[in-house]
């Protein structure tokens, strides 16, 4: 646990302020030379400490008190924290329940501040389920594991079975590349981790040119010219290998279906986990699929405009093909789901269409050109 979920709701501004009080910024960041992944069994209470593909550590831990607590999914570390304060309780105090060290995981897009891997005052929990979400381990147990470990290694947590090999979302975590990184912006934030919630070490001129080392979702990991490791959020750098421009949020097109896996998930105006928020989707809302990058879903909303979901609260999924049918005299044939969008031909009664999803209170269709385009459920059958 870092806090007590209902506690921390209530009294997020005062904890906040108490845990910044008492923050000891890391001296080191590490590149992803060594490739290490975690895995988290609630199951059974183990965390798998992965090296370049092999189990090459097991330690106890303990888990949520109820299997709903700790969040399953792959999650970046972002925040690496030695002796972290609790409420009023200074670090490395022995009635501060995070022990000697935080880790702190980026769920959904959070700052890595509610959940995270620590230590513990009651090294007689390690082995049950007795957190309020987070993941405790024995103090000197926790000291290794953040020695070794880089802010972007990706964890899996799970209740399912454990055989060895890590199965969490390759798309997670910090992977190594080269290249330069040209500051945009004046006063850019250079952080210990890939995440707003990491503390800020160093702040960048435009212009600043850097060698670039790693990228974790859509932070680039660049080496300072003190020679230390720091992340940059990608809005904020042009990236240069062999002469081109690529930014890890490019979207390619894309289409089908994209279906929303967490139980609410925010959906952006942009592809940066720092854009606004549009709306909120619920479990199991979907949504036409208009463009794909190594983070981003780009899809369409019902009144035609575009939008972004993060891929680890959403999937795509393949929309079957099926038939309607024309139900009424004449109907519109438009090139978004609204009312207000194009028509791009008009049908009569009777005519059979290729249906290949649905936004909304549309019907999603194929034409006979190949191109996309809908038209209203209330037309077909």
């Amino acid at each position: 646990m870092l806090f007590n979920r209902k506690t921390f709701i209530s009294t997020s501004l005062l904890v906040m302020i108490a845990l910044l009080a008492t923050f000891i910024i890391p001296q080191h960041s590490y590149a992803a030379s060594v490739d290490y992944k975690i895995e988290i069994n609630k199951k059974t209470n183990k965390l798998y400490l992965y090296k370049n593909g092999s189990v090459s550590k097991v330690y106890p831990v303990a888990t949520g008190r109820t299997n709903d607590l700790t969040p399953e999914g792959t999650w970046p570390i972002v925040v690496k924290i030695n002796k972290p304060g609790w409420k009023n309780i200074p670090g490395g105090h022995p009635d501060n329940p995070l022990g000697e060290r935080w880790n702190g995981l980026s769920v959904r897009g959070d700052r890595g501040r509610t959940y995270g891997i620590h230590g513990t005052n009651n090294p007689k929990s390690i082995g049950t389920h007795a957190s309020s979400g987070c993941v405790r381990m024995y103090n000197k147990d926790v000291i290794e594991l953040y020695n070794t470990i880089y802010e972007g290694t990706p964890v899996w947590i799970h209740s399912g079975a454990s055989n060895n090999k890590w199965r969490g979302d390759s798309r997670v975590g910090l992977k190594p590349k080269s290249g330069t990184a040209t500051i945009t912006a004046s006063n850019v934030n250079a952080r210990t981790g890939p995440s707003t919630g990491s503390f800020v070490i160093q702040t960048l001129n435009k212009g600043t040119r850097l060698p670039v080392t790693g990228i974790s979702g859509d932070w680039y990991q660049l080496k300072l010219s003190n020679g230390r490791l720091a992340f940059v959020h990608s809005p904020y750098i042009q990236y240069s290998a062999g002469g081109s421009t690529t930014p890890p949020s490019s979207v390619i097109p894309a289409s089908g279906q994209v279906v929303v896996t967490a139980s609410v998930a925010n959906v952006r105006s942009a592809p940066s986990l720092n854009a606004s928020v549009i709306t909120k989707a619920k479990q199991g809302a979907k949504f036409t699929l208009t463009g794909i990058s190594s983070e981003w879903f780009r899809i369409k909303l019902q009144n035609g405009s575009t939008a972004y979901l993060h891929h680890t609260v959403a999937k795509k999924t393949t929309a079957s093909a099926s038939t309607v049918k024309v139900t009424v005299n004449l109907a519109n044939i438009r090139s978004t789901p609204s009312f207000s969008g194009k028509v791009l031909q008009r049908v009569s009664k009777g005519t059979v269409l290729t249906k290949t999803g649905v936004s909304g209170e549309w019907v999603q269709i194929r034409l006979k050109s190949g191109s996309t385009a809908y038209i209203h459920q209330s037309c077909v059958s």
